[in-house]
């Protein structure tokens, strides 16, 4: 008996662990009560305005989060130099692109902000862009406090040390260009997101967890809303 109670025990301890897992980690939708699930991402209940903001893009001029009101917007936070996820990522934005056909430009946009403005400026994502075929806007700044800040805004963590460090600063360091290629810039995996044709935040997507066919269903879930 006292064997069989502690196996109860156990798997009412390992129930309730798990359960605690799935909910830190977001898996389980408890705001409403309901078992349906309007996204396939992770939803934002309620909605929240997305920060905007005015950056760079890889042709020089500016690309403003704002300007596309009216459209649903894909804003991905990635680098060129990634070893992994973010490049999954963008691969997987060139494939939505090409399967929105005519509905990416006139109700979809896709902005790409890199979380590596040292190496990632307008003259290499210009060169990197068009090496892959990607299209849709990368942008960054020179401003370096600015990214920061918003990065924060859209609650994307970074790793600034590649900013603070010597590999911001060309003085004294003009040999030091092979050896800054090297490094990597940590971040956290939810780096996509999906925003309404009215600006709010709706959806997050995890590095990880990226399925092109789930993020244009959500794209198009927002484009049929009123």
């Amino acid at each position: 008996m006292r064997t069989a109670g502690r196996q109860v025990m156990r798997r009412l301890l390992c129930a309730l662990l798990l359960a605690s897992m799935l909910l830190l980690s977001g898996c389980l939708n408890v705001s409403d009560g309901q078992d349906t699930q309007k996204f396939n991402g992770r939803d934002y209940d309620p909605p929240i305005t997305a920060p905007d903001f005015t950056l760079t893009n890889q042709h020089n001029t500016t690309t403003t989060l704002s300007d596309h009101s009216g459209k649903v917007v894909v804003v991905a936070f990635t680098y060129t130099h990634c070893p992994d996820v973010c490049l999954a990522v963008e691969a997987n934005l060139y494939s939505v692109m090409g399967d929105l056909g005519s509905e990416y430009g006139s109700d979809v946009e896709i902005i790409s902000i890199t979380v590596d403005p040292v190496r990632d400026t307008p003259e290499h994502l210009a060169n990197w862009t068009s090496e892959h075929g990607y299209t849709w806007p990368h942008v960054t700044s020179d401003n370096h406090t600015l990214l920061v800040e918003l990065w924060n805004d859209w609650g994307v963590a970074v790793n600034n040390e590649h900013i603070n460090s010597n590999h911001s600063e060309n003085e004294g360091h003009e040999n030091d260009e092979h050896q800054n290629d090297t490094y990597e810039v940590g971040h956290s995996i939810t780096i996509t997101f999906l925003v309404d044709r009215n600006g709010m935040k709706r959806v997050s997507w995890s590095g990880f967890d990226w399925s092109v066919d789930g993020l244009l269903t959500d794209i198009h879930t927002l484009m049929d809303e009123d």
